[in-house]
């Protein structure tokens, strides 16, 4: 996920072993347009490296190349893509890095069991600052929108895990600027849980490069999903409601696999609470929220 100039979104890479397909969703903040590009990719061995010292997720079809690429050695994250635009959408091009010894960089790995299988959902994450452009070439409906490097900020996500034939889960995802503070969170519920989900889950608050763990939570849309989300814990470490204002939803199929994915941009309002009891108050605070089923 990214957060720079009047853009935020999502460049996402899935890996099924016999195919995968790459995303690159963002809106634009100022007016809620939103921006949708995709490619499908055939059997390989990996899209996404084991490695998490240094390795990279690359799409290289000519009208939809999109690279992700980390290394702890040469301490950068860096993503890239290039996509050609059509009827309906404007060319996009984009360049961000980022250093890991950035001040507001902060890592985190979690490791959840299974309840009932000797299989388990490995997460890592990643937040730092990034710097770069994102830039629109000109259509015949709109404008060139070029942007001067600036700063952003970013979290990095990667999760393998081992799906049951039908899996379903609900992910929260934001960062950005609080107060002039760095904070980026990761909040899940899913269909699988840890038996210990108190101590065992894969919720983090980071906050200036400090990470806290956060305690399960319990995510309601009682009206809809077009209609305010509720998010909240049993610890009064997180109270927030989300209010949508633009889904992006995408039905996948690939013989008896299937996709379902609910991608929805919008605002938070509440409180989170760090390990030291300090409270991060959000206010019209931009992010995303994600509802999905996978069907294998």
């Amino acid at each position: 996920m990214f957060k720079i100039g009047p853009y935020i979104g999502l460049v996402e890479f899935f890996d099924q072993k016999i195919f995968g397909y790459a995303e690159v969703l963002f809106w634009n903040r100022e007016n809620g347009r939103k921006y949708a590009y995709r490619s499908f990719m055939g059997p390989r061995r990996r899209f996404i490296p084991h490695n998490m010292i240094a390795g990279y997720c690359s799409s290289f079809r000519k009208k939809r190349y999109i690279r992700i690429s980390w290394d702890h050695e040469r301490d950068r994250i860096s993503l890239i893509f290039n996509m050609n635009g059509d009827s309906a959408r404007p060319s996009a091009n984009a360049a961000f890095l980022a250093n890991y010894s950035n001040p507001n960089a902060c890592e985190m790995t979690a490791v959840v069991p299974a309840p009932t299988k000797s299989r388990c959902n490995a997460s890592y994450a990643c937040t730092a600052t990034i710097h770069g452009s994102l830039s629109l070439d000109k259509t015949k409906r709109s404008e060139a929108m070029p942007m001067e490097k600036t700063d952003g900020s970013m979290l990095l996500n990667i999760n393998r895990t081992y799906y049951n034939f039908v899996s379903a889960c609900e992910i929260v995802l934001a960062t950005g600027l609080v107060d002039g503070r760095q904070v980026a969170y990761k909040i899940v519920m899913q269909q699988e849980e840890s038996v210990d989900i108190e101590n065992v889950n894969e919720n983090f608050l980071f906050v200036d490069g400090h990470c806290t763990p956060l305690p399960p939570v319990v995510i309601t849309h009682s009206f809809g999903l077009h209609e305010n989300w509720v998010i909240q814990d049993t610890e009064n470490m997180v109270d927030l409601t989300f209010t949508p204002k633009s889904d992006h939803f995408r039905d996948n199929s690939f013989f008896v696999a299937r996709t379902q994915v609910h991608t929805i941009f919008g605002t938070f309002e509440g409180v989170l609470k760090t390990k030291d009891n300090e409270s991060v108050v959000l206010h019209n605070f931009e992010g995303i929220v994600r509802k999905q089923m996978l069907r294998l």
